[in-house]
């Protein structure tokens, strides 16, 4: 599903715009174009946050702890048969080399599913004891329910790590989610969509719709009532309108912003490890890391 046309997923379906309306996918190489992206508007985003709702009642809610997470192994197991083509995916998408990819990209957005799938399990929860008034004791115990329909909205610098790194433990915990990727790079997120089908996740569970941000599917997707939490990594300004959009709501975010950290060379450092070491945290990805190193200390 990416190559020509950039499609939405949702309901475990991939699905074209209503309105018809697109936009150009081009290669951050050389410029040319790779395909068109279906661009969502309120139809789509009401279509997927519907989906999502409709799957938290459905199949997702029944299936059990261990159920739903064998399934996200399943989805890791999936993502590395299929690794050259998600390598192709990424590659194409961000113009990143595939070295760079093979290494990072790829398999931390596969190893995203099987660390949340395997921590959900092993997190406690409160517990303590207490005397009433009358002088009998009692427990008191904490539950742990999902928070529902969480909104994903993604940056273009990595992709699928950091969507994964928001889905999985979403996911996992037992909610559904409705992905906005960057309009950068849309291959990854739509197709992680063919690999939800080929492993049986319920349709609804991961949803995908295209589109840009202000006056577009990401402002419509954060804006929406039906949305019970949102997960944003990218520049400051849209985090401030996202913040701000979940207000009406008071809906929780989960924000990761620009951020400017310091790298700090001591005097009795080994200075060739120094260098090698502040070199790729400055660069690697061109720069494009949101912890990446951009202030030195000597």
């Amino acid at each position: 599903m990416y190559g020509t046309k950039f499609l939405h997923f949702i309901g475990g379906q991939f699905v074209d715009s209503e309105t018809g309306r697109e936009f150009e996918k081009r290669s951050p190489i050389d410029g040319s174009l790779i395909g068109m992206v279906a661009e969502g508007g309120q139809r789509e985003v009401d279509a997927a946050v519907r989906a999502a709702t409709d799957a938290m009642a459905g199949p997702w809610r029944r299936l059990s702890l261990t159920q739903r997470t064998d399934m996200l192994h399943a989805v890791a197991r999936e993502i590395d048969r299929r690794f050259d083509d998600f390598l192709d995916a990424e590659v194409t998408d961000t113009g990143k080399p595939r070295s760079v990819a093979s290494h990072v990209d790829i398999p931390r957005g596969a190893a995203n599913f099987r660390i949340f799938a395997d921590a959900v399990k092993n997190v406690p929860t409160e517990f303590f004891e207490m005397q009433t008034p009358e002088g009998r004791q009692a427990f008191n115990y904490s539950l742990r329910v999902p928070k529902g329909v969480v909104a994903v909205v993604c940056p273009w610098n990595l992709p699928l790590l950091l969507m994964t790194w928001k889905v999985a433990p979403a996911l996992a915990c037992g909610n559904t989610v409705v992905v906005k990727p960057s309009e950068e790079t849309p291959a990854t997120a739509t197709l992680l969509g063919e690999v939800m089908q080929t492993v049986g996740v319920p349709p609804g569970v991961y949803n995908v719709v295209h589109g840009l941000g202000e006056g577009s599917a990401g402002e419509l997707l954060t804006r929406h009532p039906g949305v019970a939490a949102i997960t944003f990594t990218g520049e400051t300004a849209t985090g401030t309108a996202i913040m701000k959009a979940a207000a009406q709501g008071v809906r929780p975010v989960s924000l990761e912003l620009g951020g400017k950290n310091p790298g700090i060379v001591f005097a009795d450092c080994d200075l060739d490890a120094a260098v090698a070491g502040i070199a790729r945290a400055a660069f690697l990805n061109t720069g494009q890391i949101c912890l990446g190193t951009e202030r030195l200390y000597v």
